[in-house]
């Protein structure tokens, strides 16, 4: 979930304003908040490029030119920004190192489906933008140094049933899914998180289940401010995907920012998270479930 917290800070950099919001005073005693950094940018016609990043989320940026503004987020292709401005945004990217230091392969095969060319590019750009990312979130920054230079994911665009799949480094995409869901590149990021889990196997696919789409809408879409509506009377932990993800959401949040690295270790070594959190945390996950239930609200449930 997003949350934009006011700057304290001001550095004038090559050109353009950039504020960094420094970590706020730690919540329930351990957890900062997101650290924001805003990059502004005059364009040569009059125009203004606002760049905004907080936390591990993609930045964005804010164009607005002859009164008109539209946002762009960074893993976008660059042939979706305005041309006027794609120099000052390529600049801000790189400012922030939103371009990726390890450069991955997209192959595309859309020849079951030449329609869904132009969606499956923008997915592309998703793969190469997160990719390196969701690796670093798991294994750590030298883990993304080690991905080899031929690595490639393969993204195949299909008219079948269903919504997507990944096997290996091969992603499937069901045309009649996206044809219905257009805007829903998150299915992407999804998949693309199960390639770099790569996991020999599992045996509570909730869990794993839930990690993946914890960083698809608490990481990649947090902007959007999703939440997944919970029934403290029938919701359970192991309902996997958005209810499970919103429970390890407030996990980082209140109780270990290091929480999915440690579950995605647990996932390689094939090991029981039923166990793990015991172990951890002095709790099962029924108990910490039951925490976190008690924690919502009548708005957030």
């Amino acid at each position: 979930m997003s949350r934009i917290y006011s700057s304290i800070l001001s550095v004038f950099v090559l050109g353009a304003f950039a504020f960094f919001a420094a970590p706020a005073p730690a919540q329930d005693g351990n957890i900062p908040e997101k650290e924001t950094v805003t990059i502004e940018k005059t364009l040569p016609n009059g125009g203004t490029v606002v760049v905004k990043k907080v936390g591990q989320e993609a930045a964005y940026a804010t164009i607005t030119i002859d009164g008109k503004s539209q946002e762009i987020d960074a893993f976008e292709p660059l042939s979706q920004v305005p041309e006027a401005a794609r120099a000052a945004v390529e600049e801000a990217w790189n400012e922030l190192g939103e371009i990726p230091k390890k450069t991955i392969k997209v192959d595309i095969d859309v020849s079951d489906a030449p329609d869904a060319t132009e969606w499956a590019e923008r997915a592309r750009s998703r793969v190469l933008y997160w990719y390196p990312k969701v690796v670093a979130m798991l294994d750590g920054e030298e883990a993304v140094d080690k991905i080899p230079d031929d690595f490639t994911i393969k993204l195949i665009f299909k008219d079948m049933d269903g919504v997507a799949y990944a096997a290996g480094r091969e992603i499937t995409v069901s045309t009649r899914h996206i044809k219905r869901n257009p805007k829903d590149f998150g299915l992407v990021v999804h998949e693309t998180t199960h390639v770099a889990q790569a996991y020999p196997g599992v045996r509570e696919t909730w869990a794993m289940e839930g990690a993946t789409d914890y960083i698809r809408y608490y990481v990649t879409e947090a902007r959007s401010n999703n939440h997944w509506a919970i029934n403290p009377r029938t919701s359970k932990y192991t309902d996997s995907y958005g209810v499970t993800a919103s429970f390890y959401d407030w996990i980082v949040r209140t109780l270990d920012p290091d929480f999915m690295k440690k579950l995605h270790r647990v996932f390689r070594i094939r090991g029981s998270v039923e166990l793990f959190f015991v172990e951890e945390y002095g709790k099962s996950c029924q108990e910490l479930w039951d925490e976190y239930v008690a924690s919502l609200t009548k708005e957030t449930r």
